[in-house]
């Protein structure tokens, strides 16, 4: 580790990588298109941030993929979706946007989407406990978006 980097520097690029190695490849198919979006830290700030870390279209639809990483078993901490309010606009645009959640500890996935985000809930943080675990970042989003993904 460098003199100045972080230890929380890579958090999240474990998750970030596994979905890339799902979605890139789904986006060179016909009719499909995937895009990693820049991100603004590892840009040193010169750029806007995006308002996710992914976009796809494809015939069924568009919209964005956010990917989060926690040690909790069940919970995600809201300060840490700082997305939600891009991810909101464009779903309200027509997209479908959601948030791929790996939780480290379980090495399991789970898929949120905005409605699930702007439902009342706990104040600091969202209880996934009633959302299905799923092994691959691939099985969520193809039990979420089964017409997008299949």
């Amino acid at each position: 580790m460098g003199r100045f980097t972080s230890r929380f520097a890579d958090r999240g690029a474990d998750a970030e990588r596994a979905v890339s190695k799902f979605l890139l490849p789904w986006g060179q198919q016909p009719g499909h298109e995937a895009n990693r979006l820049p991100d603004t830290k590892a840009a040193g700030r010169i750029i806007k941030a995006a308002p996710a870390d992914f976009d796809y279209f494809c015939s069924a639809g568009h919209g964005l993929i956010e990917t989060k990483e926690t040690k909790h078993d069940f919970r995600l901490a809201r300060d840490k979706l700082t997305q939600l309010p891009r991810l909101r606009l464009r779903q309200n645009a027509g997209g479908r946007c959601y948030v791929l959640v790996l939780h480290s500890e379980l090495d399991q996935w789970r898929i949120l989407d905005v409605p699930f985000l702007m439902a009342p809930n706990d104040k600091g943080s969202w209880n996934l406990t009633a959302l299905p675990l799923f092994p691959t970042p691939e099985a969520a989003l193809r039990a979420a978006a089964p017409e997008a993904f299949a």
